[in-house]
Formats: structure tokens, sequence, C-alpha cells
């Protein structure tokens, strides 16, 4: 890298936790300019408090905190706000509620995962404000039910719209999954190895029982009674039993040499400025000082090359260059992420295709793809297109039904079209083992990375990267949310951040030399691939599938039973 390149990149300035002060400081602002400006009832202000103290709860449980245990009560003063508000009124008030609910979810969001906006300011306000808006809708839904189903039933009724949001939002086109509430427990990891069971949507239904029944002992006077041994029984029965459990699993010595490259170019001033040759050197020196005869795998991170045309890939000098770096090691295998495109001679179904200007001004037809590759000796490339893509950064969600934002989305020198994925889980097969090639928001999704272990995979590989929200909570949430992956499957993982955490994850979710933020390095570690395949992995969120199945049945009780009353009343 030159020293002008340097100098700019020192010149430009990231933004840090700036707009964490600034969306805290804004939501202030307009509570306070809403509070002058409106009349509120004098208990308003106890209720305002209550909303906030849950929004502060949940956000101080949340990693990269270490005060876990507050998710457990985290939702407890907004259920008390919604029971006093429903006693109140004696009937549904849902707008109040959910007022109140936007709150707390917009505190906990903002605090939780306002690092989204260094990546793009608009959007990331954008993604913290309608975040908030699902979680209060679905608290208010909850309210509608408590108001008509008996209180015997409401923790149920908490639990099922909860995990059933969680799931839908896992699943649809504005997917994020980030805060579902089965991750707040990954900081510790022995006390949650019954993942291997139930996925994250245990540790959802888990905490959400906890809060219902902790608010229920509140409201009953905080009596040493049956509800406080059920409690403690509910929490304390599972973390004995994890703890049994991450002391008795088998950690075999591992016997798959793997290097894990962290070459640490800032992503919004250097990473695709930067010459690739140049880049590619970083590559190579650092790999060289770690690699040995006996390794088996080098590991690259996200779009670690790029622009690369994968009708022809081997001519690629970079891909030569790697070739010859393989042909070094005897046993030596690359897995690296890439940007790459393929030129189409027509028109197809594939939606993804795109008309593009080529430097002869001739139209060329394209599709795009964030990829990840193995590069082996004698043998063919192996390509896996990322699947799981970022709504609006890799693909416009809804796009059938917002053609009209092309303009827009032309201005941004962006596209509709959005990037190719595929509907398998590649896995990346050697004599050394089958490798996951899980690339970057893929981590977060268990079933989904459950569907690469389904396919054969015995251990994976993370490559990420993680520079584009600066030195925040969002490079440390990301490995710890990935590393439940490690649990859910008993599968190692070997992690690859262009910067952020590398690092390797045993099969009990322990995270393992992890390098620095803005490190440049490269370690290694040996793995051993795994071939048991978990309850979870099998079955996948079967807790979030009954969890829609009883918010269907809930559903249809209130509306009879609310029609019912209407009729008796009229």
């Amino acid at each position: 890298m030159g020293y002008d390149m340097i100098q700019r990149t020192e010149q430009e300035l990231l933004w840090g936790w700036r707009p964490f002060f600034l969306m805290i400081s804004i939501w202030i602002a307009v509570l306070s300019l809403a509070k002058g400006f409106a009349k509120f009832p004098a208990q308003s202000d106890k209720h305002l408090a209550l909303s906030s103290l849950s929004g502060i709860l949940l956000s101080a449980g949340f990693p990269p905190s270490p005060l876990t245990p507050l998710m457990f009560v985290g939702f407890v003063p907004l259920l008390i706000l919604e029971d006093s508000l429903r006693s109140e009124y004696g009937r549904a008030i849902g707008w109040k509620v959910f007022k109140y609910a936007f709150n707390a979810f917009f505190i906990w969001n903002v605090c939780t995962t306002w690092w989204v906006i260094n990546t793009s300011f608009l959007p990331g306000i954008f993604a913290n404000t309608m975040n908030a808006i699902f979680m209060a809708t679905v608290f208010m839904l909850f309210h509608y039910a408590c108001v008509v189903l008996p209180r015997k039933v409401h923790a149920l009724v908490l639990v099922s719209f909860w995990i059933a949001f969680e799931y839908l939002h896992m699943n649809w086109e504005l997917s994020w999954p980030w805060l579902n509430l089965g991750n707040s427990l990954a900081q510790y990891p022995i006390a949650i190895q019954w993942y291997e069971y139930t996925g994250v949507f245990g540790g959802s239904l888990w905490l959400l029982f906890g809060n219902q029944w902790i608010s229920s002992w509140y409201r009953q006077g905080r009596k040493i009674n049956r509800m406080l041994l059920r409690i403690a029984i509910w929490i304390l029965v599972p973390i004995a039993w994890s703890i049994g459990r991450y002391y008795t699993i088998d950690l075999p010595e591992g016997n798959v040499d793997v290097v894990v490259v962290q070459p640490n170019f800032e992503p919004h001033y250097e990473k695709f400025r930067i010459n690739q040759q140049d880049q590619l050197k970083r590559f190579l020196a650092l790999s060289r000082e770690a690699l040995t005869d006996s390794t088996d795998y080098l590991v690259f991170p996200e779009t670690s090359l790029g622009f690369i045309l994968l009708n022809d890939i081997e001519a690629d000098y970079r891909i030569k260059e790697l070739q010859k770096l393989i042909d070094s090691f005897p046993s030596l295998k690359i897995v690296t992420g890439l940007e790459s495109y393929r030129v189409h001679r027509e028109m197809s179904d594939l939606k993804t295709i795109r008309a593009v200007p080529d430097r002869m001004g001739d139209t060329v037809l394209i599709d795009v793809q964030n990829s990840a590759i193995q590069i082996a000796k004698d043998r063919p490339i192996d390509v896996y297109f990322k699947s799981k893509l970022v709504p609006g950064a890799e693909f416009l969600p809804f796009r059938d039904f917002l053609p009209f934002l092309k303009p827009l989305v032309d201005m941004l020198q962006g596209s509709i079209a959005g990037l190719t994925g595929q509907k398998t889980r590649g896995v990346f097969r050697s004599h050394a083992g089958n490798a996951a090639p899980v690339i970057c928001y893929e981590s977060v999704y268990g079933s989904y990375v459950g569907g690469y272990v389904r396919n054969g995979a015995d251990m994976i590989f993370i490559v990420t990267n993680d520079g584009w929200w600066d030195k925040t909570p969002g490079h440390v949430q990301h490995l710890q949310i990935g590393a439940l992956r490690a649990i859910e499957h008993r599968r190692p993982i070997a992690r690859s951040a262009n910067t952020g955490t590398s690092c390797f994850v045993n099969v009990r979710g322990d995270i393992l030399q992890p390098t620095k933020y803005e490190e440049t390095i490269a370690i290694k570690g040996k793995v051993s691939p795994a071939h048991d395949i978990t309850f979870y992995t099998r079955w996948g969120d079967m807790i979030a599938r009954i969890a829609v199945f009883l918010s269907v049945l809930i559903v249809a009780r209130v509306i009879t039973l609310s029609v019912v009353r209407r009729r008796r009343s009229s």
C-alpha cells in the first residue's frame, strides 16, 4: 500500500460510537418534546419509566455485556406496565401499550445494534426503528390476547407470539434475527449446551417463561412460595445440566491443521481502493509466515479477491498465484471469499442477471455473487454462492412489488437485481474433511447452517468482513452469535475476518486464539472434524414451528371469544 493511500486513510474519519450518542440524544429530545407539548396523566411518568427500564435491562443483558442474567427480568417492567394498564382500563388499549412498548424496544435496538448506522446512515436508522415497531406490534397483540384470555395462559401467549415473531422475522425478506432472545445467552456457552437440542429458540423460550413468571411473582407480593420455587428450578436446572454436559463433552485432539488469515484492510477507505496486487502480496506474506508442510487448509476472509470472472476463473492471475502457493505445500487447500461474476450469452429465468456496458461500450449480461471457493491441487475449483443475503446491501427486499425504486437504486450505483445465491448448501470436500463455507451474515442462522451439516459438513469455516461497523460491539456480537453454531451442530469452527476477530471455536462453543480488532495476523490451529448429527441439526427450529402453530390457535380463540362477547353485549 502506497504512502498516499496510508495518508488518505488516516485522514478519513470513521464514525465509531458517534451514532450511538446521536440516536440516544435524539430520542431523549423526542420524549422531552412529546411530554412538553402533550397532556399526560400523572401516572405517565411511572409508565414511561417502566418501559424505559425494560429497554435498559434488555440492552444491559445483551452481548458483549457480561450481565446476561438481566435478560430474565428485561421484560418484567413492561409486563407489569401492561398488566397495570389492562387493570386500570378494563379493556384493550392497544395504542397506549404500543407507545410504551415501542419506547422500550427502541431503546433496546439502539443500545445494542446502533452500529449498523456505521455501514449506512439512513438504512441503519430505518433498521433500528422498524425492528422496534415490529416488536412493539407483537407486544400489543399479546396485550389484546390478555384482555380476552384467562391469566393462567398469558405466559404461553407471550412465549408463542414472541417466538413466532422471531421465526417469521428470520425467514422473510426483511430478515434481521440479531436480537433473537436466544442470541443474548452467547456470552456464556457453559450455560447453554442444551442448544444442541433446541437451538437459540430454546433460549428464547427459557427467557420468556422466566420473565413472565418473575413478573407474576412480583405482582403476587414477592412472597417465598411455589412460584418462586418454580422460577428457581426453571432457571437453575438447565444451567446445572449444561455445566455437566460442558465438562463431559469429548474434545479429541485436532488432526486437521488450519491457518486463518486476518489481513486487516479497513473496508470503507482501504479494502476496495487498494490495488489488488498489493492486497495479494499481504495475503501471501502472512500465509507464508504460518504455513508448514502439514497445513491442510488456508482460510481467507470474505471478499478477499475481486472482481473475478467465474467463466474462466483459473485464468485469473490471482488464482494462479494461489495455485503456486498450493504447489509449495503438499497437503494445502485454500478456502477464500471473493467477489465474483459470470457473463451470460443471453437472458434467462435468473432474476439477478443485469445488463452492463463493457469497456468497448457494448452491453454485456452478467450476474454477481458474494462467493467462497476452494482451491486444491489437481482438481476443479469448488464454488459456493452466499445465499442468506443482507437486506438492502445485497438485495432489494420485495423487489417484485417495488419496481418504481429502480431510478433511485441506479443513482446509488446499485442494482435491483441483487446478488445471486443458490438453493442448496454447498460443502467443500477433501481428504482432510468436509468444510461448510459460511459467509458472514449466514453464520447468524442456526437452522440454515444445519443445512451444510446435513449435506455432510464435518467442520465450519466462517469467512467474514466485520470492519464495516468500526471498533464497536457489532463485531463482538457477530463472533459470539456465530459461535453458537458450534454448540447447535457440534462442529468445530475456523473463523477468518478481514478485521474484527478471527479465531477457532471448539464444539463446546469456546472461542480459542481470538485476534484483536485491527490486528494484521495469521493464526494456526488444529480442528477435529465431527460426524455425529445433533437433535437440532436433524429437526431444526421445531420450537419455533410449534410456536407459530400455537399462535394461530390463540389468535383464532381470541377472535372467537371476542365475537361471542360482542353478540352477548348487543
